[in-house]
């Protein structure tokens, strides 16, 4: 498949006008007065957060604050109090007075994109970032790709650690793996459209955003880039791929390390969620052509659909094969040998696809060892097939979607609420009032929902 891949995508060059440059800014008020002199403010910044750490959210700021006024960016914090249980707030009045803050009681990431877009009615346009990516100097609003059937635009990623780097081994690894997942999707931006995109961050047209996350998304954060794009595969919209902007984000430094590690990450949440989501393939393969019109549009699509239900199915099969032929040697012999082939396609992309792009290009000892990354990703997919199982069989309570909560009028749909209409803070602001007003501690007088 990634042979194929490297055969059809093409990595546009970057012009020089594009190129990240080091700023010449001296700080973040200059940076600010920059965006103020852009004079395109079609487009909000919209950044979900939940229980953020402020040193990280600090960095994504002054990465914003070159590209969007402080008015422009939505900071939509949110968890299952009916308000902020601490004094976030305040943090972001620091940072700066006209950013907008706002508090969402759903407990959702996309709950959160919604009601950031809706408070952004002023705006035709979101980017929405999760609250560790940082935005690259070279960035632009990608409006110039949205068209009536083109709705949203994806990014490639580079992963760092907390201090901005790749250093070898867990970091580079994820990084090679989202620079192959970006080929792919450069691929299928010239024949049929991105399927996904990165959860990380992505660029929407606002009232497709709103309409998707209404009608069609789960507001399950299992898997939800999984979830976007089939949602927008169901309204029949497509998703273009922009190469000339690298969003870079945060990624888990150890294994098993404290904290979010790699391993809860992709068994708890990536390889669950993908296998979790194998009949939402199989009916985007055989019951819809998802708004293609074109052979080569159609067939790319149901190949790709195709790939990712026969990927579930070998990791099942892995089990088995593991069960009977662990113990022998000629096994392990021929697997590593298949292993040592991972490497083949990182180094055809990074010396042949990517020579004139060192933005995108992965690191040479990275590539090297990869391989070894390749193993480790088999057995937590293994794992995330199992959990899959258990926690769905388990009695898992699939969170309620927007619609349903609507219907039933639910309290936590705030924007039914006449007040949202002029001040999308409104409870942020009651908090603040009964936190300091009643002096006692806003958590303890929440209402949990």
């Amino acid at each position: 498949m990634i042979s194929i891949i490297l055969l059809v995508a093409r990595v546009p060059p970057q012009k020089s006008e594009d190129a990240p440059t080091p700023t010449t800014l001296p700080d973040i008020e200059a940076n600010i007065y920059c965006s103020e002199k852009t004079t395109d403010h079609r487009t909000a910044l919209v950044i979900p957060c939940h229980n953020s750490d402020r040193t990280a959210m600090t960095k994504v700021l002054e990465s914003a604050y070159p590209h969007f006024r402080p008015q422009d960016i939505f900071i939509v914090d949110n968890g299952r109090t009916k308000y902020p249980p601490d004094d976030f707030r305040q943090f972001f009045r620091e940072q700066h007075p006209e950013i907008v803050y706002m508090w969402s009681p759903i407990g959702s990431k996309n709950a959160a994109q919604l009601v950031g877009a809706l408070a952004a009615k002023q705006y035709s346009f979101i980017m929405t970032v999760d609250d560790d990516v940082s935005i690259p100097l070279n960035f632009r609003p990608p409006i110039d790709k949205i068209d009536h059937l083109t709705r949203g635009v994806a990014f490639p990623l580079r992963a760092m650690n907390s201090n901005g780097q790749t250093p070898l081994f867990m970091v580079a690894w994820q990084d090679c793996e989202y620079k192959m997942s970006g080929l792919s999707k450069l691929a299928e931006s010239s024949l049929c459209g991105i399927l996904y995109p990165h959860g990380a961050g992505w660029f929407c047209e606002r009232e497709t955003l709103i309409d998707l996350i209404s009608n069609y998304h789960s507001l399950d954060f299992i898997a939800e880039d999984v979830n976007t794009g089939l949602s927008m595969q169901k309204m029949k919209k497509r998703i273009a791929f922009d190469a000339r902007i690298v969003l870079e984000t945060e990624v888990p430094t150890t294994i098993f390390g404290p904290g979010l590690n790699w391993w809860h990450q992709r068994k708890n949440s990536w390889e669950m969620g993908r296998h979790g989501r194998l009949l939402g393939f199989a009916g985007r393969l055989f019951l819809s052509l998802n708004g293609q019109n074109t052979i080569h549009g159609i067939f790319t699509q149901k190949a790709i659909h195709l790939y990712a239900i026969a990927s579930i199915v070998v990791d099942w099969i892995r089990i088995p094969v593991l069960v009977t032929m662990g113990s022998n040697l000629d096994y392990w012999r021929q697997a590593l040998l298949l292993m040592l082939v991972s490497m083949l396609p990182l180094m055809a992309f990074k010396y042949l696809s990517a020579r004139k792009r060192p933005d995108l290009q992965p690191k040479f000892w990275a590539c090297l060892t990869y391989p070894f990354y390749k193993q480790l990703y088999a057995a937590v997919s293994i794992m995330g097939a199992i959990r899959s199982i258990t926690w769905y069989i388990g009695g898992h309570k699939k969170a309620l979607s927007v619609r349903q909560m609507m219907k039933t009028k639910d309290e936590r749909v705030i924007w039914l609420d006449p007040r949202f209409n002029s001040n999308p803070a409104f409870l942020a602001d009651e908090g603040e009032v009964l936190k300091h007003g009643c002096g006692s501690n806003v958590s303890s007088n929440g209402t949990y929902l």
